[in-house]
């Protein structure tokens, strides 16, 4: 799995040095400092979740391409069930309603901004990333997880962002973040 992230960072740096544009009329590289929100769990959910995170993008085309790297930490409560095997050779059924589902994930991220000089920029893009998951302090593993977003962009420093997340065991998750940015500003001609 390892050289598989290697993979998707090289590839990621390359389509970043063959995009650039020296004479670009927006600043390269932006950075969302802090994207908090919440996610929807779309299985045996317990509530709502929290997610936190951040991530680097650098504005290719004149900022009409954005490609980068999305951090983030995201937990919510999930209904587990499980059989448990008793002294008494017997089966029972145990069900635990609570129990906490966290994630740790590294996304390489790519959006299409439709109107990218503007003051309101709607975007769409897609992601592929590496989660580890684990729940109530026991590691689950590692899973490749692709998702879609979509979102908008106000005055170039705050960030809507709606993202669907796919990963094993049924862990899919909506979110809905919003970021604070810097950079990635339109250059003063």
């Amino acid at each position: 799995m390892i050289n598989n992230m290697k993979k998707i960072i090289l590839i990621l740096f390359i389509t970043c040095g063959l995009g650039s544009n020296i004479n670009a009329q927006v600043q390269q590289i932006e950075w969302e400092i802090l994207s908090l929100g919440t996610i929807i769990p779309t299985k045996d959910a317990q509530g709502l979740g929290i997610i936190l995170g951040t991530e680097v993008r650098f504005n290719l085309y004149d900022g009409k391409i954005s490609t980068g790297m999305e951090f983030s930490l995201s937990a919510y409560h999930r209904k587990y069930e499980v059989y448990v095997h008793e002294f008494d050779d017997v089966y029972n059924w145990y069900k635990f309603t609570d129990v906490r589902t966290s994630f740790l994930s590294f996304y390489g991220v790519c959006d299409y901004n439709f109107r990218p000089r503007n003051k309101i920029v709607p975007f769409a893009g897609f992601g592929l990333g590496f989660v580890a998951s684990g729940y109530d302090d026991a590691p689950n593993g590692f899973t490749v997880s692709p998702s879609i977003r979509a979102g908008c962009e106000f005055y170039k420093f705050l960030r809507t962002t709606l993202d669907y997340r796919v990963m094993k065991y049924g862990f899919n998750y909506f979110s809905l973040r919003l970021g604070f940015v810097i950079g990635g500003r339109n250059k003063k001609i």
